[in-house]
């Protein structure tokens, strides 16, 4: 079935993306706003994602539970999320649902009322969240990794926020990065699904009124790519957790098809090398998988495994040799080729679902400012040739672009400090 997608924007400067599937029973709606914890400052970081908490604690017109209660009655569910540079608020349920769904959202996006009670029940459920992250070592390797890659940085920042700066928010802070934050210039509204855009619009032109069109946001921009090294000692740990990565690149840069391949190639999927050499052919780990984060002055192409901390040496000099042969000879034409048409196909599968469609047009107008054609994409992804890999590859595994960082026994790190070292 074919899709039709539509943009327009409000008077307030809310873009507003509709992607037409007739075909379908449902709807899904994303409400987002292009601010997260890069927007942030040191005295007020996690700022971002606490705000996500609150405003499902209830507004003038809805408590908490009547926000909850009002869309699951009609056979919805609401979610949301927090990321360096986004914060998403989404509703999925019938299509027949759209208004009341649109009216609950619109309400809590522009009226929370950050209640005094609210905030401080709030910073308790954060900061177990923040306990719960670092009992799961996997999890709390994420933030390590990160404050290696950017340290003194917003992007190297938790974006839950640490204890110490959950404590320090009050009510001024909050309202005061909701203000900037929560605008029209800074807001898109995603909807896919059976609707119609002319019916989409006229419903939020009349729900979404109260939003000040505001200014946009300019984040600190990201330092010059370096070399970086972190360490969590956790010896009640019988597993270590770690990361090796490399400053990779944005979300903007013309290679970042080439690495959307290179990154399936190295360790992506199940046919990946890192997949057959250290956990088939070798036995080191269970789980070896590499990944991407891209943002639209800075990126990281990260490896993550978890193995057992003696097997740690011969995992890193197996990693290493295989990220020398990516960079010394080109991938063979039918790897490469199985490679895009894995990237291509799993494109396709996920947008058959609204969900999906409602998150490429959110993600799209934030990271892009239009609505990116997904064939387009794929069109991209097919020309890429096995020297362009071969040459990013060479181009991005150096020595001052490593970032090393692991969760585990102390016993470790000082070998693992020295690999990395003697790598850089």
């Amino acid at each position: 079935m074919s899709v039709r997608t539509h943009l327009s924007t409000l008077p307030s400067g809310v873009r507003v993306a509709t992607t037409e599937m007739p075909h379908m029973q449902s709807a899904a709606i994303g409400f987002w706003t292009g601010t997260g914890c890069r927007d942030e400052t040191e005295a007020n970081n996690g700022v971002a994602h606490f705000i996500e908490h609150l405003l499902f604690k209830g507004t003038a017109r809805r408590s908490s539970e009547d926000i909850s209660r009002q869309i699951e009655r009609i056979g919805g569910s609401v979610d949301a999320f927090t990321t360096e540079d986004q914060t998403a608020y989404q509703v999925k349920g019938p299509a027949e649902q759209l208004e009341p769904l649109l009216d609950v959202v619109a309400d809590f996006y522009q009226h929370p009322k950050f209640d005094p009670e609210d905030l401080e029940n709030e910073r308790s459920v954060i900061h177990e969240e923040i306990a719960m992250v670092r009992d799961q070592p996997s999890q709390w390797l994420e933030d390590i990794t990160s404050a290696a890659a950017w340290p003194d940085h917003p992007l190297g920042r938790p974006i839950t926020g640490t204890s110490e700066s959950l404590d320090r928010l009050d009510r001024d802070a909050v309202e005061m990065f909701y203000r900037s934050a929560y605008t029209g210039e800074q807001t898109v509204v995603t909807v896919a699904g059976r609707v119609t855009h002319a019916q989409v619009m006229d419903h939020l032109e009349r729900y979404l009124g109260d939003l000040p069109p505001g200014a946009a946001i300019k984040p600190e921009p990201a330092p010059e790519p370096k070399s970086g090294f972190a360490f969590a000692a956790r010896d009640d740990l019988e597993q270590a957790h770690l990361t090796v990565g490399f400053h990779a690149c944005s979300r903007l840069d013309e290679a970042r098809y080439a690495q959307k391949l290179l990154n399936v190639l190295l360790g992506e999927n199940m046919s990946s090398r890192l997949f057959q050499e250290l956990r088939e052919r070798e036995g080191l780990c269970y789980e070896i998988q590499s990944d991407l984060m891209g943002f639209e002055d800075a990126g990281l192409l990260h490896m993550y495994v978890a193995l057992d901390p003696d097997e740690a040496p011969k995992a890193l000099k197996t990693l290493r040799r295989v990220l020398n042969e990516f960079a010394s000879e080109p991938p063979s034409i039918q790897e490469l080729n199985e490679a895009k048409s894995y990237v291509i196909g799993q494109s396709r599968i996920a947008l058959e679902n609204t969900s999906s469609q409602m998150m490429w047009a959110g993600e799209s107008l934030l990271s892009y400012g239009c609505l990116v054609d997904t064939e387009t994409i794929h069109e991209r992804l097919a020309a890429v040739t096995a020297e362009e890999v071969r040459s990013l590859a060479e181009r991005l595994f150096r020595a001052n672009r490593l970032v090393t960082a692991a969760v585990g026994p102390s016993k470790m790190e000082e070998g693992l400090k020295s690999w990395h070292d003697r790598w850089i």
